[in-house]
């Protein structure tokens, strides 16, 4: 809901806190509207007038927020200037907010480990609302390397292993259904060319296997993952592995499921005594 906007006497934006610093809590509640809109909107990104529409805010007050968050690296346009996404700062604060919960602190060294045996690249994804974002990645020794994703990228449910692996993988069928219908997952899905038949299919065979196998997302490589459980039984990130085609078929393809398991498992031991030192809400 937007909120009238504080004037000083001369007609213009009042730059100062309020008593009660009320301007402050009104600044942080904008911001994170249009941080929020941005998130929901995943990898299509909004033009301004979208924003607008989106927060009910005033044009003004957006384009004053917007120049502001983009000024400090919070959000980003596209080239064209049309459009507005999150800023690659923001993913910095995610990997903070990781290494608070104990998983990408752990999981580094397994995730060395794995890419040491396998020389092969390995990845941590983390859910972040209805998006995944990889926090971590090992690149693997082998010469021909399959590095399709960086940390910091956030992309819809269900495009890549670690991806798959969230959505596949949570207990409630009609919150998978829910994600499917997303209009930004469908978005997304269609930015990169994958229609939701094929999706569902990786969602199927990973329920029926346990793991998720998805060939050919980016010509010529594949990918192996496995979830990562939080205390409600849910994925709250994914473990996988990447690697071009050919080092993903029978028999390797058993070996490195097993190597991908064993540390996938290290990690969720290490992650339960970390759950029990964290405060109580």
């Amino acid at each position: 809901m937007a909120v009238e906007e504080e004037m000083d006497g001369h007609g213009s934006v009042a730059r100062g806190v309020t008593p009660g610093e009320r301007g402050l809590e009104q600044s942080f509640g904008r911001t994170a509207a249009i941080l929020d809109a941005l998130s929901d909107a995943g990898e299509t990104g909004l033009r301004f007038v979208d924003l607008v529409r989106a927060t009910g805010f005033s044009q003004t007050t957006v384009h004053r927020l917007v120049a502001a968050l983009a000024e400090h690296g919070f959000i980003e346009q596209d080239r064209g200037g049309g459009r507005y996404f999150l800023g690659l700062r923001l993913a910095g604060w995610a990997f903070a907010a990781a290494n608070r919960f104990g998983i990408a602190e752990v999981a580094q060294p397994v995730m060395q480990s794995l890419s040491d045996a396998t020389e092969d690249t390995v990845y941590l994804t983390l859910r972040s609302g209805d998006m995944a974002i990889c926090v971590s990645r090992i690149e693997g020794a082998y010469p021909i390397r399959a590095v399709v994703t960086k940390p910091g990228d956030r992309r819809v449910l269900g495009l890549g292993a670690g991806s798959v692996a969230l959505l596949a993988f949570l207990e409630d069928p009609a919150e998978i259904e829910r994600l499917l219908r997303l209009p930004e997952q469908r978005a997304g899905r269609a930015a990169r060319g994958v229609d939701e038949a094929r999706v569902r299919h990786w969602i199927e065979t990973s329920r029926r296997d346990g793991y998720t196998l998805v060939q050919d997302l980016v010509p010529g490589t594949s990918g192996l993952g496995l979830p990562l459980f939080g205390p409600g039984g849910d994925p709250v990130a994914a473990l996988s592995l990447a690697a071009i085609s050919g080092r993903l078929e029978p028999p390797r393809l058993g070996q490195v499921l097993r190597l991908l398991r064993e540390a996938t498992a290290e990690i969720q031991a290490r992650m339960r005594p970390m759950r029990k030192t964290q405060p109580p809400r």
